[in-house]
């Protein structure tokens, strides 16, 4: 094995081998090592960490307030199913999804007594659905107004319905023109259990569209009368009790991932990411890795080839950015993501780890999170998870 140190590794590169138990801790071990030998790639979900994010979120509310769950895109790529259930044990009866389909799917698994809002509304044909499947849509235009309103008439019943109101996000909702103006008929002819809306900026504390939209949500909630409103995801939850209102709407605070920069700590990391030793390669100086020829060693190198790539979610804009964990080192990834392939430079790692079909972890929580790496890379930590497809195994920890 060469002595070489890479340049591009930080100084922490020298992990001592004992605290590899601490990268990954027993439970995320035991895991891992029950996989089938055919997964190549996996995430580990703690869903003990799920349940107390949950609850550090709710201790932001009033006892009146509801806290509702934001489980849509499979809750993030962490699995909907047992997302959800964990939390319906922890007390959760509300739950938000995007689509029809998610809302058929969530209602299937969870008892009768929970609340589903669909936040992409409704679209023709979809009535009958939404009606049997007990799930309530989030009208956003005044399109979908008319055809609720229609299959109302038709069914002879005030149907339940949220509607979802803009008020300076300008993506999905009726205008406030549309609200002054219709707003009072619609309390009439549909059965509003809520009216929501969305913010634009509540990640930037003293950002003025978040008080110019929290007061047209206040004009908003009094043309419609006696309803309760939402209005506060994640990031609004923190800016003050006055956000709030009747129910909130966390989505990336129940997976982990910061609310702010003043309250990082509070919430724990529910996810890492593992892959599997596909090949060990000897390569010298002036070879080149992968599609591109993009890296070049200026080196005699050891390099390990790893089963998850862009097919998988691990988009192929992450190329030579971040690092794996293996055998107490800390590890470089080295040319371009392929659809199946990742490559890492493990020249400094002793022989003995470096076995094909050995894991090898490319978060380490709680030093090197999901959201640590999704950050250096500029984009989202939930983007990422979302992306984790069907070959990447999802392995629950935690009741």
């Amino acid at each position: 094995m060469s002595g070489n140190v890479n340049p591009s590794v930080p100084n922490d590169n020298n992990i001592e081998n004992k605290m590899q138990l601490k990268v990954i801790n027993n439970d995320i071990k035991v895991a891992i090592e029950n996989i089938e030998p055919q997964i190549l790639a996996a995430v580990t979900i703690n869903l003990n960490a799920l349940a107390h994010n949950y609850h550090t979120v709710k201790q932001e509310l009033n006892d009146d307030m509801v806290l509702a769950a934001v489980v849509k895109a499979n809750a993030y790529g962490f699995g909907m199913v047992p997302v959800s259930r964990r939390l319906y044990r922890e007390g959760c009866r509300q739950f938000f999804v995007a689509t029809v389909d998610e809302g058929i799917n969530l209602r299937k698994q969870l008892p009768r007594d929970i609340d589903i809002f669909v936040l992409g509304g409704l679209f023709s044909g979809c009535e009958k659905m939404l009606l049997d499947w007990n799930l309530l849509p989030v009208l956003n235009s005044m399109h979908q107004v008319k055809l609720w309103t229609d299959y109302s008439k038709n069914t002879q019943k005030k149907l339940a319905a949220a509607i979802h109101v803009d008020t300076g996000m300008c993506r999905n909702g009726i205008s406030l023109e549309e609200v002054d103006k219709y707003g009072q008929d619609i309390s009439k002819t549909i059965n509003l259990q809520l009216v929501i809306s969305h913010m634009a900026c509540a990640d930037t504390l003293n950002h003025y569209m978040n008080e110019l939209q929290l007061q047209k949500f206040k004009h908003v909630l009094k043309v419609f009368g006696n309803v309760k409103g939402s209005f506060s995801a994640t990031n609004g939850i923190f800016l003050g009790k006055e956000y709030l209102f009747d129910m909130v709407r966390p989505g990336k605070s129940l997976y982990g991932f910061s609310i702010r920069e003043d309250r990082v700590g509070s919430l724990e990391p529910v996810m890492d990411i593992f892959a599997r030793i596909t090949q060990i390669n000897e390569i010298n100086a002036g070879d080149t890795i992968g599609y591109g020829a993009t890296f070049t060693a200026s080196r005699s190198m050891k390099t390990i080839t790893l089963g998850i790539g862009y097919a998988d979610g691990f988009m192929r804009k992450f190329s030579g950015f971040g690092y794996g964990f293996i055998g107490g080192k800390k590890v470089s990834a080295v040319g371009r993501i392929s659809m199946d392939y990742m490559v890492l430079d493990a020249t400094d790692v002793d022989d003995s780890f470096l076995n094909e079909g050995n894991w090898v972890a490319l978060t380490r929580t709680p030093d090197y999170t999901l959201e640590k790496w999704a950050l250096e890379l500029e984009t989202l930590p939930h983007e990422v998870a979302c992306r984790f497809g069907e070959r990447v195994k999802r392995v629950y920890i935690g009741e």
